[in-house]
């Protein structure tokens, strides 16, 4: 299998389901301007977005969500997925759902505000509306994190890979993290995981 990802992007999180389920895999470092040049378009991924992981059969799956769910599912061993039966499921659909549509989205125009002014001047004025929506969304994981080590709460899946990439995400945002001790914990705690520890090193992120 081969990951493709880019520096600090979301492509962190199936990068670190992978090293969690002991998968043979290879990765693909990237520019971010590449995801948009004709061969990737053609040939890894027509949305011009990362992560995208390579199947040995040669497929390509795209979409965070769906890739932490195909690693969880290929690596049932792991136990990354949900707890058992449909409610399970439900609830980590969902929650991965809300990772992706809610919290990940808040972050896009604080650090590409590129995407949503044309105007230099008008820049900080967007990346201070996003503050505004980055810190409600993380208010919200602080809460659901009180008294838990764990998404799930007394073991590990994807959704805590997913949340560490939100967490290192926040320390570019000033005094985001300094009143969310559940967060903090939950940062320390992944770092020091040994697999954490390999995604991050491969990806130049220590």
């Amino acid at each position: 299998m081969k990951l493709y990802y880019f520096k600090s992007s979301c492509a962190l999180a199936p990068h670190i389901a992978l090293e969690w389920a002991g998968a043979d895999y290879e990765t693909e470092a990237l520019k971010r301007s590449a995801t948009r040049s004709p061969e990737f378009l053609e040939n890894v991924n027509p949305y011009g977005k990362v992560p995208v992981l390579e199947l040995d059969d040669g497929r390509k799956l795209s979409q965070v969500n769906a890739i932490l769910m195909w690693i969880a599912r290929a690596y049932p061993e792991a136990d990354l997925g949900p707890d058992d039966g449909d409610d399970g499921e439900i609830e980590m659909e969902a929650m991965l759902a809300h990772f992706n549509s809610d919290v990940h989205t808040a972050f896009t125009p604080y650090f590409m505000t590129h995407k949503f002014t044309t105007q230099e001047d008008h820049q900080q004025s967007v990346k201070d509306a996003a503050c505004i929506e980055i810190d409600f969304q993380v208010g919200d994981l602080e809460k659901r994190m009180a008294g838990r080590d764990w998404m799930l709460g007394d073991r590990r899946s994807i959704l805590d890979a997913y949340l560490f990439v939100f967490c290192t995400w926040g320390r570019f945002v000033p005094g985001l993290l300094d009143a969310r001790p559940n967060l903090k914990a939950f940062s320390k705690r992944m770092a020091a995981d040994a697999g954490v520890h390999s995604a991050l090193e491969q990806q130049g992120l220590l």
